[in-house]
C-alpha cells in the first residue's frame, strides 16, 4: 500500500503527517481492496475509538454516555491531543441541539474527515454499550472549512 501510494518514510503514533500523505495511502488501499475510501475510513474509525481509549481512558471514564462525551469532546479531548500535537488541526463541534433520544452537532474542518468522524462516534457508541444511528449530511460550503450537520439517534 506505501509503495502503492507514492508515499515514503516511517509512521509512528507519535509523528505529525501530511494530510495528502493519509489520503494517498488511503487511496491506494481502496483500489487494493476494491472498497470505497469512505467505507474503510469509518471502518478504521470504529475500530480506532477503543484503542484510544486504552491510551488515553481518561476523558471516556467521565462520562456516562456518548451523548455526554460528544457534546463536550471539543473542551476535554481536543485540549488534551493539543497538548500532544500542538501543530494539529482539529475538527471542531457546534451542540445544535440535544434531547434524550437526539443529537444534532455540526463538524467543522479544514479536512474532510466525516466518515473518519462518523466512524469514531459509532465506536464511541459501541463502548457506551449504545445503539445509535449516526448520520451527516454535507452544508454548503460558505467558508474555507468544510462542515456537516450529524445526527446521532438513539435505536
Amino acid at each position: 500500500m506505501i509503495e502503492k501510494s507514492g508515499v515514503s518514510g516511517v509512521y509512528t503514533q507519535a509523528g505529525n503527517y501530511q494530510f495528502s500523505e493519509l489520503f494517498a495511502m488511503i487511496q491506494a488501499l481502496s483500489t487494493i481492496v476494491d472498497k470505497p475510501i469512505g467505507f474503510l475510513v469509518e471502518a478504521f474509525a470504529k475500530n480506532l475509538f477503543p484503542k484510544l481509549v486504552t491510551i488515553y481512558p481518561k476523558p471516556v471514564q467521565s462520562y456516562d454516555n456518548t451523548f455526554d462525551f460528544i457534546a463536550h469532546v471539543d473542551d476535554v479531548v481536543h485540549p488534551e491531543v493539543k497538548k500532544l500535537y500542538p501543530d494539529t488541526e482539529l475538527p471542531e463541534f457546534e451542540l445544535v441541539s440535544r434531547t434524550e433520544n437526539e443529537l444534532v452537532t455540526i463538524y467543522s474542518s479544514t479536512k474532510p474527515l466525516m466518515d473518519l468522524t462518523r466512524g469514531l462516534m459509532i465506536g464511541c457508541a459501541t463502548y457506551y454499550k449504545e445503539n445509535l444511528d449516526v448520520q451527516y449530511e454535507m452544508l454548503p460550503k460558505t467558508s474555507p472549512k468544510f462542515q456537516a450537520k450529524f445526527t446521532l439517534k438513539k435505536i
